[in-house]
């Protein structure tokens, strides 16, 4: 570990955020290993390599109508190596979706791995799972479904 690593992996996770709820797709491609994998919703979407990933996060967030709020809380990290980390993340989301008067809000806690490829740091796995999801009408914000892992 280098001096300044800490702080690199936590700003390449925030621009990983960044990149996805301003639906910079590509941008957020160059954060990942070409290798990369992915695993969402609980592993019920897994994604090998980086074209893979963004090409499943264009499909399913690119259209303008929908909103997405992505925050990552409470970063833990820990280094195996000089070039190798992992970190775990605390996950809040929501995505709106006003053409269907859906809003769908939740927790999780995401699980990378970081290597560092030349002089940055790039993730080569992400994934979460969920602690909650709610899903409600935008309008009224009457809940629909609930749904919690305990």
């Amino acid at each position: 570990m280098k001096e300044g690593d800490l702080e690199a992996i936590k700003a390449l996770k925030y621009a990983y955020f960044r990149h996805l709820d301003l639906k910079e797709f590509d941008d957020l491609g160059a954060l990942l290993t070409a290798d990369a994998t992915a695993s969402y919703e609980d592993g019920r979407r897994s994604y090998e390599g980086r074209d893979a990933i963004v090409g499943f996060l264009k499909e399913a967030l690119g259209n303008p109508g929908f909103v997405t709020q992505h925050h990552g809380h409470h970063p833990e990290i820990t280094f195996s190596g000089d070039d190798e980390a992992t970190g775990r993340w605390y996950l809040e989301d929501r995505v709106i979706i006003p053409e269907f008067d859906i809003e769908i809000a939740g927790t999780a806690f995401y699980e990378d791995r970081y290597v560092r490829d030349g002089c940055r740091w790039r993730i080569a796995h992400t994934g979460y799972e969920r602690i909650f999801e709610e899903r409600r009408a935008h309008s009224t914000y009457e809940l629909s479904s609930f749904t919690t892992r305990f």
